[in-house]
């Protein structure tokens, strides 16, 4: 299919158009709004993952292609890691989804895949400029403060003392690199696994002519050797030795966020059993977490670390991470 056949094909379905233009809104809306942007930017993989799904590889591949060279044009090298996430992504997703993967097996690919090309993109940035990897991953840290000092400026409003020199500021650096893999790791579980769950539901409704997975969110759990990993990365925190106590602190901060999806496979799954629509469901759920959104990650952590023992749902199901 050429490409005039290919936009031809968009303008004569309003259902992949406007998949289209809301996944090129999604991608760009960081670069211009960059407070907005960072919230809706959770949903890029959306649009992507039914186009794929539903329209196939040619068309989601068409439209990744330009927004990865829009985002290149844009942001220049730091878009390296962009790209990990705006088209890795997607892609493993779908193929792991179009293949009739389980959940738990796509999940963890689509983490381990855009994580093993940001190491791979940062040795190659590394290499091209000719700077140590901490050199690189601070500047641009540096660059997102900057741009949301300008960002509040340019709505008018007080600047939230990131310009003003104090001992948390000048530690911020130090604190960002010592829990970064921690955070790209978390940042794509939380990311994916509700980009699955929208897809999912997106598919169920449309009924799009893919073999997807029986098992959805309110069946996941954790393995139970996790629990393993929990207590050892806690005990790496407490050792005087920096490297260890670091990359226990990573691990941990990692199962627990494990632990915390169970807790919300834990309340989804009670979730349904009240007598509202889903819709009303979701409603529920979200105004819930608006009210108390700390307070309910908190619960949901505990709910999945003793749900090894109490098993809330009084079911057993193969686990997420085995």
């Amino acid at each position: 299919m050429g490409r005039g056949s290919r936009v031809k094909a968009l303008t004569h379905n309003p259902e992949a158009l406007s998949l289209t233009i809301l996944s090129g809104f999604l991608t760009l809306l960081p670069v211009f709004a960059p407070l907005v942007g960072l919230l809706l930017a959770l949903l890029v993989p959306f649009p992507l993952l039914v186009l794929g799904l539903k329209y196939g590889w040619r068309l989601v591949l068409s439209v990744l292609t330009m927004e990865a060279g829009f985002i290149l044009l844009l942001e220049g090298w730091p878009a390296i890691f962009l790209l990990n996430y705006y088209v890795a992504v997607p892609t493993v997703m779908i193929a792991a989804m179009r293949q009739g993967f389980s959940m738990s097996r796509t999940i963890v690919l689509s983490v381990v895949a855009p994580v093993t090309l940001s190491v791979i993109g940062l040795a190659v940035a590394c290499l091209l400029v000719q700077q140590p990897p901490g050199v690189l991953l601070l500047d641009a840290f540096e660059r997102f403060l900057q741009a949301m000092q300008e960002h509040f400026q340019t709505l008018g409003q007080e600047q939230p003392g990131l310009d003003q020199p104090s001992a948390a500021h000048e530690a911020l650096p130090e604190i960002f690199l010592m829990l970064l893999p921690a955070m790209v790791v978390i940042n794509h579980l939380f990311t994916n696994v509700l980009n699955y769950v929208l897809v999912r539901a997106y598919c169920r409704q449309s009924r799009v002519p893919q073999h997807l997975d029986p098992e959805d969110l309110t069946s996941w759990r954790s393995s139970d050797y996790l629990v393993w990993v929990f207590l050892a990365s806690g005990a790496l925190v407490l050792l005087p030795l920096k490297i260890l106590s670091t990359l226990g602190l990573n691990v941990f901060l990692i199962t627990l966020m494990i632990y915390c999806l169970q807790g919300v496979a834990i309340v989804a799954f009670w979730g349904r059993q009240l007598p509202l629509s889903p819709g009303l469901q979701w409603l529920l759920g979200i105004f819930v977490f608006m009210l108390a959104g700390p307070f309910c990650l908190l619960v949901c952590t505990i709910m999945g670390l003793f749900d090894l023992w109490v098993d809330f749902r009084r079911q057993r199901r193969r686990p997420l991470i085995s």
